[in-house]
């Protein structure tokens, strides 16, 4: 474990804002606390593992690395339809239909073959992942697959070129979200476009869960949470500007703040178990209903999504 800054604002001033343990893959015995920056808002995990436990706490049967198998097949298929409106709406926000486009923790490129399949050439899609074997799927793809963080492989991706560059649910794990957005800002050409989705620290279920039990919090990794403010600082300190928020549905982080308090609270696994955001179609159905008729209502989900330009000066 190591003690850490703020790092939004690299403030050294903070109060306790929650405390928790590793509820889904109980990693570690230990509690782990959520402190709130008493100078811009962010929260952040403080003390946090070092960067030589990362896989310790990302052990091999995390669900990002068994997307497909892990969750419900008929859950990934709406899935897809969802993005795939998502990815349009992406291009609404740019003038051209050949933009170039970063995408940033790609995955195996699932958003990169999406924009293809819209007519955008290859030639165009970059991914930067921390997977050496999707980077290496990708570059047979014919697509331009980085390896590595963002922070350590800017300097070869092409600097003031893209349109268009999407973190999707990737900044909260950053131990360094102040760079990252700093070397994201420079890759954009004048005029180009940053989406960011992130969890967002000023939802209903983060008031109802606060203590210890939101699932946003996915002790002890996420690093960092966002709100519009911190989000809003994070741009404009980097030569953007915001130009829109949106709040997506987070079923998930619902669902995961019943199972952590069924389980750990009332001790009742088998009703934990019932809460299974992979797997129980049922409830994705309800709380995704529930955050969609939410936010059509203009109320915050926790799942926010920001877009931000660059100047064009």
């Amino acid at each position: 474990m190591e003690s850490v800054v703020c790092g939004v604002c690299a403030s050294e001033q903070c109060e306790h804002f929650a405390d928790g343990k590793d509820f889904e893959y109980r990693t570690s015995d230990d509690t782990f606390q959520m402190m709130r920056c008493l100078n811009c808002g962010n929260v952040y995990l403080n003390p946090r593992p070092a960067i030589e436990e990362l896989p310790v706490i990302y052990p091999s049967n995390y669900y990002a690395y068994n997307y497909e198998q892990s969750i419900n097949p008929l859950a990934l298929k709406a899935k897809d339809i969802l993005d795939a409106r998502k990815v349009k709406g992406w291009l609404k926000h740019l003038s051209t239909n050949q933009p170039r486009f970063l995408d940033i923790g790609c995955g195996n490129g699932r958003y990169l073959q999406m924009l293809h399949k819209l007519g955008v050439s290859k030639d165009n899609l970059y991914g930067v992942e921390l997977s050496q074997s999707e980077v290496e799927g990708l570059n047979r793809d014919g697509f331009h697959g980085y390896y590595g963080r963002i922070e350590d492989v800017h300097n070869q991706l092409p600097s003031s070129s893209f349109d268009l560059i999407v973190m999707l649910q990737v900044l909260e794990h950053v131990d360094n979200p102040a760079l990252v957005v700093r070397c994201l800002a420079g890759l954009l050409k004048p005029g180009g476009v940053l989406i960011i989705e992130t969890p967002n620290t000023e939802s209903i279920d983060v008031k109802m869960f606060k203590r210890s039990y939101w699932g946003g919090y996915h002790f002890p990794r996420h690093w960092n949470l966002f709100n519009k403010a911190t989000l809003t600082r994070l741009a404009e300190s980097n030569g953007l500007r915001i130009k829109e928020f949106n709040f997506l549905p987070a079923h998930s982080f619902w669902i995961f703040s019943f199972h952590h308090m069924f389980e750990d609270q009332w001790r009742q696994r088998w009703l934990a178990n019932i809460f299974d955001p992979c797997q129980n179609l049922f409830l994705l159905s309800i709380f995704t209903g529930v955050d969609i008729v939410r936010a059509s209502l203009g109320f915050q989900t926790s799942n926010i999504q920001s877009v931000a330009t660059k100047s064009e000066t």
